[in-house]
């Protein structure tokens, strides 16, 4: 797929009003002729991954994380982080799993930059370019620090960055230079 936008976010536009969506930032794990996949980076709920470990196998693991939620689309547990090789990669950088051994690996390891969630966002063949389409979202790029940063300000850290692309498209060199230091 020539267009896939696998490895960046949908940004809500300001104007999307479904509850499930408003003010998020979906990371697109998967996007090809089939449809797309992805989680909401900034939905922190109240359910704690070692809470749900030691419940499940009898034992507190070694990092303390909130259970994201990762779209309205029910799902396992699933992990978004750097380490390569553990699970399949999204990008260069950034890897997805659900696999329970590798789930187990990344809930031990304290250095690893990991979020966890539970649900996804899934769209059909087709589904999500026309979402693109209609205006509902902004596709942008990610770094690792706002990746797995605070998920408080990635959104509107994101519609500020879109808004200053647009400003550069319309007016080359916007941004730039900071016209009030002469």
């Amino acid at each position: 797929m020539s267009n896939s936008i696998q490895g960046q976010v949908l940004i809500a536009a300001p104007m999307l009003s479904d509850p499930n969506f408003f003010r998020a930032i979906v990371y697109i794990a998967k996007h090809d002729g089939e449809g797309a996949f992805g989680v909401i980076l900034n939905r922190p709920s109240n359910t704690r991954l070692e809470d749900v470990i030691e419940q499940a196998r009898g034992r507190r693991p070694e990092r303390e994380d909130a259970i994201y939620i990762g779209g309205p689309v029910e799902g396992p547990l699933i992990a978004l982080h750097d380490q390569v090789n553990l699970g399949e990669p999204c990008t260069d950088e950034i890897w997805l799993t659900s696999d329970d051994d590798h789930l187990m690996i990344l809930c031990d390891r304290t250095d690893a930059e990991a979020r966890f969630f539970s649900g996804y966002s899934g769209w059909g063949a087709g589904q999500l370019e026309a979402e693109l389409e209609a205006g509902g979202w902004m596709v942008g790029p990610l770094t690792m620090e706002q990746l797995f940063g605070d998920p408080n300000e990635v959104w509107e850290e994101a519609v500020k960055w879109q808004g200053r692309e647009v400003l550069r498209a319309l007016v080359p060199g916007a941004g730039l230079v900071d016209p009030q230091v002469n």
